[in-house]
């Protein structure tokens, strides 16, 4: 049988896609990512917006497209929040929420719905099928946070990591360049087994691949983490969730720190990791949003100088705390966005100058219009010419800014 998974929302998504292909592989099915012709469609949803919960939706009737007899399977958080929105939608079989996604294997040939309890430990579903060229592994599930514009405490439950020694293990297995430690929030890793990140990159020293983080917050940046960081081949990109440079907004959030810690966070990585990339997100028009909040936030952003910063309006969403309070009006939201999105540009722009005449190894990911494209341990998106395969790290000296990063040659 002939399995097409796709796949919508987060990289921790992506990742328990490709532990539904591996374990749809060893059963013996052919199991591909994305979507394809194929005789059963498993569908692994995203919830942390309405855009996503409808294109979650929408993506049944791609199914259908492409083979009108499929039958569609449901899981994940689009899911978990209402099953039924899938429940009665043509060709869908079986709906499933986050809890044990991979017991699909077995399941694909049922029909109804069946969304388990979450677990309060972390499952270890078996190694993901690595499908790119650098791997992703998932090290923690849930999250504590309980952010007041936010969802997802509600649809992947509360916070539970992995065990260190079957990480290393993962990490081992993947043979790839690049490996990307990845969860819903990272920043709670080993808090609820005894472990720490620290722990885990000192058990990775050794590890044949260079390292890389996903999201964190800003109160797990200690001299500790940092030190442990810098014993192993570390990618220094620190992606520092902040939604607002404005306590007052960060308080109506509910988010636990302030800008002030915040910047301490930014200090601490600079004094270790003088050319690291400092990412972020940042919603603008959050419930009761000032304009003079949001001029604090554009000022809080070029005091940090980011090396990049996602812009999203705010959006609603039924069923989090800050659902129902006094919004901004889209125009308003719109307008902060685009020029916050000028900010953005002029120091994505400038990071990418900082690197102009230095040598940078980038991991090439693929070959367009006979030019390469890669990325730096920064996470530098570098267009460049010369010899390369897939999946290679090749030294590339960096000429100057281009489109969205820069370009280079390989030396």
């Amino acid at each position: 049988m002939k399995v097409s998974v796709f796949t919508l929302g987060c990289k921790t998504n992506l990742y328990e896609s490709g532990q539904i292909i591996a374990r749809l592989q060893s059963a013996g099915h052919v199991a591909v990512h994305g979507l394809e012709p194929a005789d059963v469609f498993v569908l692994n949803t995203c919830a942390v917006t309405g855009e996503a919960e409808r294109k979650s939706r929408q993506a049944v009737q791609r199914a259908r497209k492409l083979n009108p007899d499929c039958k569609v399977v449901i899981v994940g958080c689009a899911a978990q929040k209402n099953a039924q929105q899938f429940a009665e939608l043509p060709n869908v079989t079986f709906v499933k929420g986050v809890a044990n996604k991979t017991a699909i294997v077995n399941e694909i040939e049922r029909v109804g719905t069946d969304v388990e309890q979450l677990p309060s430990v972390f499952c270890s579903d078996g190694f993901a099928a690595q499908e790119r060229t650098r791997a992703f592994v998932k090290i923690q599930d849930g999250c504590n946070n309980f952010c007041s514009y936010c969802i997802v405490p509600y649809l992947r439950g509360r916070s539970r990591s992995r065990k260190i020694a079957d990480v290393v293990r993962e990490v081992a297995n993947a043979h790839s360049a690049e490996t990307v430690l990845i969860g819903i929030d990272i920043s709670q890793f080993g808090r609820d087994t005894g472990e720490s990140l620290p722990q885990l990159f000192d058990a990775l020293q050794g590890a044949n691949t260079r390292l890389r983080l996903g999201s964190l917050e800003a109160g797990v940046v200690t001299d500790q983490l940092l030190a442990s960081l810098a014993r192993v081949d570390f990618c220094p990109h620190f992606h520092l969730s902040l939604q607002s440079g404005c306590d007052s907004v960060l308080k109506r959030m509910n988010r636990k720190y302030t800008t002030e810690q915040y910047y301490e966070a930014v200090t601490k990585i600079r004094n270790v990791f003088s050319d690291a990339a400092i990412t972020t997100d940042v919603i603008v028009g959050f419930c009761g949003e000032t304009e003079e909040e949001f001029q604090t936030t554009c000022d809080f952003v070029r005091k940090v100088g980011f090396a990049d910063v996602h812009v999203f309006p705010y959006s609603p969403r039924e069923g989090t705390v800050a659902y129902g309070w006094q919004d901004v009006d889209g125009a308003t939201k719109t307008r902060r966005a685009e020029a916050l999105g000028e900010i953005k540009a002029q120091l994505k722009r400038a990071f990418a100058q900082s690197f102009a005449g230095k040598t940078c190894k980038v991991l090439a990911e693929r070959k367009r219009a006979g030019a390469w494209e890669g990325y730096t341990p920064q996470y530098l998106r570098v267009y460049f010419n010369g010899p390369a395969a897939v999946g290679e790290v090749v030294k590339v000296k960096i000429n100057e800014p281009y489109k969205d990063g820069a370009k280079g040659e390989v030396i």
